[in-house]
Protein backbone atom coordinates (compact mmCIF):
# COMPACT_ATOMS: atom_id res chain seq x y z
CA UNK A 1 0.00 0.00 0.00
CA UNK A 2 1.08 3.55 -0.75
CA UNK A 3 -0.46 5.96 1.74
CA UNK A 4 -0.72 9.66 0.88
CA UNK A 5 -1.45 12.57 3.23
CA UNK A 6 -3.07 15.79 2.07
CA UNK A 7 -2.32 17.96 5.11
CA UNK A 8 0.44 17.17 7.61
CA UNK A 9 -0.69 18.85 10.84
CA UNK A 10 -0.65 17.43 14.37
CA UNK A 11 -3.13 14.61 13.76
CA UNK A 12 -1.55 13.47 10.49
CA UNK A 13 1.92 13.60 12.06
CA UNK A 14 0.67 11.54 15.02
CA UNK A 15 -0.84 8.95 12.65
CA UNK A 16 2.42 8.62 10.71
CA UNK A 17 4.37 8.23 13.96
CA UNK A 18 1.86 5.61 15.10
CA UNK A 19 2.15 3.64 11.86
CA UNK A 20 5.90 3.26 12.27
CA UNK A 21 5.61 2.50 16.00
CA UNK A 22 3.10 -0.27 15.22
CA UNK A 23 5.39 -1.54 12.42
CA UNK A 24 2.56 -1.62 9.90
CA UNK A 25 3.69 -2.81 6.48
CA UNK A 26 3.20 0.33 4.41
CA UNK A 27 5.30 0.41 1.25
CA UNK A 28 5.57 4.20 1.13
CA UNK A 29 4.06 7.28 2.78
CA UNK A 30 3.76 10.35 0.55
CA UNK A 31 3.30 13.71 2.27
CA UNK A 32 2.01 16.98 0.87
CA UNK A 33 4.69 19.68 1.04
CA UNK A 34 2.85 22.54 2.76
CA UNK A 35 3.67 22.03 6.47
CA UNK A 36 7.42 22.13 6.00
CA UNK A 37 8.45 21.67 9.64
CA UNK A 38 6.36 18.53 10.25
CA UNK A 39 7.27 17.10 6.86
CA UNK A 40 10.98 17.65 7.45
CA UNK A 41 10.90 16.01 10.88
CA UNK A 42 9.09 12.93 9.54
CA UNK A 43 11.35 12.68 6.48
CA UNK A 44 14.46 12.76 8.67
CA UNK A 45 13.02 10.17 11.03
CA UNK A 46 11.64 7.55 8.65
CA UNK A 47 13.19 6.24 5.42
CA UNK A 48 9.86 5.30 3.77
CA UNK A 49 8.66 8.93 3.77
CA UNK A 50 8.48 10.74 0.44
CA UNK A 51 7.63 14.42 -0.01
CA UNK A 52 5.41 15.30 -2.95
CA UNK A 53 5.74 18.54 -4.87
CA UNK A 54 1.98 19.16 -4.72
CA UNK A 55 -1.28 17.77 -3.36
CA UNK A 56 -2.06 16.37 -6.80
CA UNK A 57 1.19 14.43 -6.78
CA UNK A 58 0.13 12.89 -3.44
CA UNK A 59 -3.00 11.59 -5.16
CA UNK A 60 -1.14 10.42 -8.25
CA UNK A 61 1.33 8.32 -6.24
CA UNK A 62 -1.01 6.87 -3.58
CA UNK A 63 -3.86 4.39 -3.44
CA UNK A 64 -5.02 5.31 0.09
CA UNK A 65 -5.50 9.07 0.59
CA UNK A 66 -5.74 10.71 4.01
CA UNK A 67 -7.49 14.09 4.04
CA UNK A 68 -6.18 15.78 7.19
CA UNK A 69 -7.02 19.44 6.60
CA UNK A 70 -9.44 21.95 8.09
CA UNK A 71 -12.98 22.17 6.63
CA UNK A 72 -12.21 25.65 5.27
CA UNK A 73 -9.06 24.49 3.48
CA UNK A 74 -10.83 21.35 2.29
CA UNK A 75 -13.56 23.32 0.53
CA UNK A 76 -10.90 25.49 -1.10
CA UNK A 77 -8.57 22.83 -2.45
CA UNK A 78 -10.37 19.50 -2.85
CA UNK A 79 -12.54 20.48 -5.84
CA UNK A 80 -9.34 21.38 -7.72
CA UNK A 81 -7.81 17.93 -7.24
CA UNK A 82 -8.36 14.95 -9.54
CA UNK A 83 -9.27 11.81 -7.61
CA UNK A 84 -9.53 8.31 -9.09
CA UNK A 85 -12.32 5.79 -8.74
CA UNK A 86 -9.72 3.38 -7.31
CA UNK A 87 -8.74 5.69 -4.44
CA UNK A 88 -9.62 4.76 -0.87
CA UNK A 89 -10.17 8.06 0.95
CA UNK A 90 -9.76 8.44 4.72
CA UNK A 91 -11.68 11.54 5.73
CA UNK A 92 -10.28 13.16 8.90
CA UNK A 93 -12.19 16.43 8.31
CA UNK A 94 -14.56 17.13 11.21
CA UNK A 95 -17.44 18.92 9.48
CA UNK A 96 -17.24 17.64 5.89
CA UNK A 97 -19.19 14.39 5.91
CA UNK A 98 -18.93 11.51 3.50
CA UNK A 99 -21.95 12.35 1.30
CA UNK A 100 -20.78 15.92 0.77
CA UNK A 101 -17.21 14.77 0.23
CA UNK A 102 -18.35 12.20 -2.34
CA UNK A 103 -19.80 15.00 -4.46
CA UNK A 104 -16.62 17.06 -4.18
CA UNK A 105 -14.08 14.33 -5.00
CA UNK A 106 -16.01 12.25 -7.56
CA UNK A 107 -15.31 9.71 -9.05
CA UNK A 108 -13.78 8.46 -5.76
CA UNK A 109 -16.47 6.52 -3.90
CA UNK A 110 -14.66 4.51 -1.21
CA UNK A 111 -14.76 7.10 1.56
CA UNK A 112 -14.39 6.49 5.30
CA UNK A 113 -14.92 9.09 8.04
CA UNK A 114 -12.20 8.58 10.63
CA UNK A 115 -11.43 10.41 13.89
CA UNK A 116 -7.97 9.58 15.24
CA UNK A 117 -6.65 11.51 18.26
CA UNK A 118 -3.07 12.67 18.97
CA UNK A 119 -2.50 9.66 21.28
CA UNK A 120 -2.50 7.47 18.17
CA UNK A 121 1.20 8.35 18.04
CA UNK A 122 1.62 5.88 20.93
CA UNK A 123 -0.95 3.43 19.51
CA UNK A 124 -3.48 4.56 22.11
CA UNK A 125 -6.94 6.07 22.12
CA UNK A 126 -10.29 5.49 20.40
CA UNK A 127 -10.55 5.77 16.61
CA UNK A 128 -14.05 6.39 15.23
CA UNK A 129 -14.71 4.82 11.82
CA UNK A 130 -17.73 5.07 9.54
CA UNK A 131 -18.86 3.04 7.65
CA UNK A 132 -17.73 -0.34 8.96
CA UNK A 133 -15.07 -2.08 6.88
CA UNK A 134 -12.88 -5.03 7.90
CA UNK A 135 -9.80 -3.83 6.00
CA UNK A 136 -9.94 -0.27 7.34
CA UNK A 137 -10.75 -1.45 10.86
CA UNK A 138 -7.92 -4.00 10.73
CA UNK A 139 -5.44 -1.28 9.78
CA UNK A 140 -6.50 1.14 12.52
CA UNK A 141 -6.89 -1.51 15.23
CA UNK A 142 -3.09 -1.70 15.18
CA UNK A 143 -2.99 2.01 16.01
CA UNK A 144 -5.56 2.19 18.83
CA UNK A 145 -9.06 1.02 19.70
CA UNK A 146 -11.45 1.16 16.74
CA UNK A 147 -15.02 2.23 17.47
CA UNK A 148 -16.89 1.49 14.23
CA UNK A 149 -20.32 3.12 13.88
CA UNK A 150 -23.36 1.65 12.21
CA UNK A 151 -24.72 4.94 10.86
CA UNK A 152 -23.60 8.51 10.25
CA UNK A 153 -25.78 10.01 13.01
CA UNK A 154 -24.03 7.80 15.57
CA UNK A 155 -20.69 8.76 14.04
CA UNK A 156 -21.41 12.49 14.48
CA UNK A 157 -22.40 12.06 18.12
CA UNK A 158 -19.17 10.21 18.91
CA UNK A 159 -17.16 12.95 17.16
CA UNK A 160 -18.48 15.44 19.76
CA UNK A 161 -16.28 13.87 22.44
CA UNK A 162 -13.14 14.51 20.41
CA UNK A 163 -13.66 18.10 21.62
CA UNK A 164 -13.23 16.99 25.24
CA UNK A 165 -9.44 16.57 25.30
CA UNK A 166 -8.35 20.12 26.17
CA UNK A 167 -11.10 20.39 28.82
CA UNK A 168 -9.94 17.14 30.40
CA UNK A 169 -6.38 18.45 30.57
CA UNK A 170 -7.60 21.77 32.02
CA UNK A 171 -9.20 19.82 34.90
CA UNK A 172 -5.86 18.11 35.46
CA UNK A 173 -4.05 21.44 35.13
CA UNK A 174 -6.32 23.14 37.68
CA UNK A 175 -5.44 20.49 40.28
CA UNK A 176 -1.74 20.69 39.35
CA UNK A 177 -1.63 24.49 39.71
CA UNK A 178 -3.41 24.26 43.07
CA UNK A 179 -0.68 21.92 44.28
CA UNK A 180 2.02 24.31 43.07
CA UNK A 181 0.38 27.27 44.82
CA UNK A 182 0.35 25.24 48.04
CA UNK A 183 4.07 24.47 47.82
CA UNK A 184 4.00 20.93 46.40
CA UNK A 185 6.86 20.58 43.94
CA UNK A 186 6.13 19.94 40.28
CA UNK A 187 7.45 16.36 40.14
CA UNK A 188 5.48 15.22 43.19
CA UNK A 189 2.34 16.95 41.89
CA UNK A 190 2.59 15.27 38.49
CA UNK A 191 3.40 11.89 40.02
CA UNK A 192 0.37 12.00 42.32
CA UNK A 193 -2.10 13.29 39.72
CA UNK A 194 -0.91 10.92 36.98
CA UNK A 195 -1.47 7.92 39.23
CA UNK A 196 -4.78 9.30 40.53
CA UNK A 197 -6.23 9.87 37.05
CA UNK A 198 -4.87 6.54 35.80
CA UNK A 199 -6.46 4.69 38.73
CA UNK A 200 -9.79 6.49 38.28
CA UNK A 201 -9.85 5.67 34.56
CA UNK A 202 -9.08 2.06 35.44
CA UNK A 203 -12.29 1.84 37.50
CA UNK A 204 -14.43 2.25 34.38
CA UNK A 205 -12.11 0.13 32.21
CA UNK A 206 -12.35 -2.78 34.65
CA UNK A 207 -16.10 -2.33 35.15
CA UNK A 208 -17.49 -1.22 31.76
CA UNK A 209 -21.04 -2.32 32.58
CA UNK A 210 -21.28 -0.55 35.93
CA UNK A 211 -23.76 2.26 36.43
CA UNK A 212 -21.80 5.52 36.55
CA UNK A 213 -24.36 6.96 38.97
CA UNK A 214 -23.61 4.05 41.29
CA UNK A 215 -19.84 4.52 40.89
CA UNK A 216 -20.16 8.22 41.76
CA UNK A 217 -22.09 7.33 44.93
CA UNK A 218 -19.47 4.75 45.89
CA UNK A 219 -16.72 7.35 45.59
CA UNK A 220 -18.24 9.73 48.12
CA UNK A 221 -19.37 9.45 51.73
CA UNK A 222 -22.02 11.52 53.45
CA UNK A 223 -20.55 14.82 54.63
CA UNK A 224 -17.17 13.74 53.21
CA UNK A 225 -14.78 15.78 51.09
CA UNK A 226 -15.72 14.08 47.79
CA UNK A 227 -19.39 14.85 48.42
CA UNK A 228 -18.52 18.48 49.23
CA UNK A 229 -16.41 19.10 46.12
CA UNK A 230 -18.97 17.45 43.84
CA UNK A 231 -21.77 19.49 45.39
CA UNK A 232 -19.83 22.75 44.99
CA UNK A 233 -18.98 21.89 41.38
CA UNK A 234 -22.61 21.10 40.55
CA UNK A 235 -23.82 24.34 42.16
CA UNK A 236 -21.34 26.34 40.09
CA UNK A 237 -23.03 25.05 36.93
CA UNK A 238 -19.93 23.32 35.52
CA UNK A 239 -21.77 20.17 34.42
CA UNK A 240 -24.77 22.04 33.00
CA UNK A 241 -22.45 24.22 30.96
CA UNK A 242 -20.48 21.17 29.86
CA UNK A 243 -23.67 19.58 28.52
CA UNK A 244 -24.58 22.83 26.75
CA UNK A 245 -21.10 22.82 25.25
CA UNK A 246 -21.56 19.26 23.96
CA UNK A 247 -24.86 20.32 22.35
CA UNK A 248 -23.18 23.30 20.65
CA UNK A 249 -20.37 21.10 19.32
CA UNK A 250 -22.91 18.55 18.07
CA UNK A 251 -24.78 21.26 16.17
CA UNK A 252 -21.49 22.31 14.61
CA UNK A 253 -20.43 18.76 13.73
CA UNK A 254 -23.76 17.62 12.27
Amino acid sequence: MKLGFVGVGKIATSVVEGIFKAKINVKEIILSPKNKNNVKVLKNKFSRIKIAKSNQEVLNKSNWIVLSITPKVGKQILKKLKFKNSHTVLNFISTIHNQELKRIISPAKKIFKIAPLPMIKHNLGPIIIYPKNKVIEGFFNKLGKVIATSNEKENKKLWVMTSFMATYFEIFNTAHKWFLRKGINKNKSMEYLNHLFKALNNVTIKNPNSSMDKVIKEFQTKDGINEELLSRTKKSGVFKNLNKGFDKIYNRVK
